[in-house]
C-alpha cells in the first residue's frame, strides 16, 4: 500500500512565492481537478483530460513554477518514483477559495469593540502580520525597487496600481482599494490598514498622501519624511 512520506523539494514554490503571470485556461482546468480531488497522479490527469503524459507534465511543471501546486513523492518500492500533486495555499486562493465573509465579520467585531486602545492594537497587529507576509515576497533592493515589486504583487491580485518616481521620491499609486469588503465597514480604518500593510511590506514607513475618500482620483503612498515619523 502506497503512502506519502515526503515533499519533493523540486516542487516547492519559486523563490518569490508568487505567480509569474496569468493562469492559462488549460492550466486552470488542472487546478480545478486538484481542487476537487487532491493527490492525483500524472496518469490520473491523463485519463481525465484525455491528453498525452507529456502535455500533462508540461502543465504541471508550469503550475509548480508559479507556486500553485506541489508534488509529493510516493514510496511504493523500487523503480521509477511516482508523484501525487496537491494545491499550495496560493493555489487554493487562485481557484477561488475565499474567506472574505469571515474576514468581514471579524473586522466588524473589531470595529465594534468598546475599548479604542484594544481596537487600535488589534488593527496594528493584523496590519503588521499581513505586511510581513507580503514582505517575504518582495525581493531586496532600493525602496523604489521594493515598491515596484509590491505594485506587481497587487496587480497579480487584480488591484490596479503602479510605482513611480516623483520629485526623486518613490510613490505607490493604488487605483482601487485592496480591501473593499473591509472598507464597506469602516473606510478610514481600511485606509490605516492598507498604509500599515504596505509600510511593513516595503520595510519603510509610508504615509497616505492622497486618498480617494478625500476626492483624489487614486490613493498615493509616499515614504514618511525624516523627522515626521
Amino acid at each position: 500500500m502506497s503512502s506519502v512520506t515526503e515533499v519533493d523539494s523540486a516542487s516547492l514554490p519559486v523563490a518569490d512565492g508568487w505567480t509569474s503571470g496569468p493562469v492559462r485556461p488549460v492550466d486552470q482546468l488542472v487546478l480545478e481537478l486538484l481542487r476537487r480531488q487532491e493527490g492525483q497522479t500524472v496518469q490520473d490527469l491523463v485519463e481525465t483530460l484525455e491528453v498525452t503524459p507529456t502535455a500533462v507534465r508540461t502543465r504541471l511543471d508550469r503550475l509548480e513554477q508559479m507556486g500553485l501546486i506541489e508534488r509529493r513523492k510516493l514510496l511504493i518500492g523500487r523503480g521509477r518514483p511516482q508523484f501525487q500533486y496537491f494545491l499550495t495555499a496560493l493555489g487554493w486562493r487562485r481557484v477561488g477559495v475565499t474567506y472574505t465573509d469571515l474576514a468581514t465579520a471579524i473586522w466588524q467585531e473589531i470595529e465594534e469593540l468598546s475599548d479604542p486602545d484594544l481596537r487600535q492594537r488589534l488593527i496594528q497587529s493584523i496590519s503588521r502580520r499581513m505586511g510581513k507576509a507580503y514582505g517575504q515576497l518582495v525581493a531586496d533592493g532600493s525602496l523604489y525597487e521594493r515598491m515596484t515589486a509590491m505594485a506587481n504583487l497587487l496587480r497579480e491580485r487584480k488591484i490596479p496600481c503602479e510605482a513611480s518616481q516623483q520629485r526623486e521620491l518613490p510613490v505607490l499609486t493604488v487605483h482601487a482599494c485592496p480591501f473593499p469588503d473591509l472598507a464597506a465597514v469602516d473606510r478610514r480604518s481600511a485606509c490605516e490598514l492598507e498604509t500599515e500593510v504596505l509600510s511593513q511590506a516595503v520595510g519603510k514607513p509610508l504615509e497616505l498622501s492622497c486618498c480617494r475618500l478625500d476626492g483624489h482620483g487614486s490613493c498615493q503612498f509616499r515614504p514618511v519624511a525624516v523627522g515626521d515619523s
